[in-house]
């Protein structure tokens, strides 16, 4: 167990407000998922306390008390960078999104490019895809969590993925980078190679994730299924984490 997780049961100790202690579990929770490479059934549910939470709290404890509760909800609203430093993911998958893509979007076989550590791609095979994995790996070199992917990931720019791999159901992009403009350029390659492809990204709109062009000129899918398949993919933290499919 590492030090932020024992942190966080070490201040939960003592307090008896039920949603305190649901926190607690859910992080120790997601922390043993993730660090065994498996996925949750669902999704996580919300971690942080609310200032109004945090006031109601505060007349009940002494000022010793209420200093280590604001310690604690300060780490409730960082598991996403945690995640990211120890295990080098942002998004965490769960089974049910992952069942429901394939689903609801009538998908056999996936392509993730800019995988990272590609943890999607693992949902949607336990999920029951046929799935490849892709990622320029450059990133990889510098950080020590690259050599621990969820699942095989193939040395391809995006681009020469979606050449490759055109003839897939899904093509799929979490948390493309904020700079430069590989998210418009994999629009362009979807286009010219695999047309019949549906394109997926999973990230928060107008937020630390993709272009800014890339939201204001893209434009995407609204239906009944992905209503569905978001509901299942409620954001666990501040980030509104969304699932969006790009329009042909």
């Amino acid at each position: 167990m590492t030090e932020f997780i024992e942190k966080i049961k070490d201040l939960g100790v003592g307090f008896t407000d039920p949603e305190i202690a649901r926190q607690v579990a859910e992080i120790e929770l997601l922390d043993s998922v993730v660090q065994g490479q498996r996925l949750l059934a669902s999704a996580p549910g919300k971690l942080g306390l609310s200032d109004r939470k945090m006031g109601e709290l505060s007349w009940e404890m002494s000022d010793e008390d209420y200093s280590r509760l604001k310690t604690l909800n300060k780490l409730f609203n960082n598991v996403r960078q945690y995640l990211s430093l120890q295990y080098g993911i942002w998004s965490v998958p769960n089974f049910e999104t992952a069942n429901l893509l394939k689903e609801e979007l009538s998908v056999e076989t996936a392509l993730e490019v800019m995988a990272g550590n590609a943890y999607w791609s693992k949902a949607l095979s336990d999920a029951g895809v046929q799935v490849w994995a892709t990622d320029s790996l450059e990133w990889a070199k510098t950080s020590q969590t690259g050599s621990k992917p969820f699942y095989r990931v193939e040395d391809l720019p995006a681009d020469q993925a979606v050449k490759k791999y055109a003839a897939v159901d899904l093509i799929l992009c979490s948390w493309a980078p904020n700079f430069g403009q590989a998210d418009l350029d994999l629009i362009q390659a979807r286009q010219y190679y695999a047309p019949r492809a549906k394109l997926v990204f999973i990230g928060e709109k107008n937020g630390a994730t993709n272009s800014s062009e890339f939201w204001q000129k893209t434009k995407f899918v609204k239906s009944d299924s992905l209503k569905k398949i978001n509901r299942s993919f409620k954001s666990y933290d501040f980030i509104k984490e969304q699932i969006f499919e790009v329009k042909q």
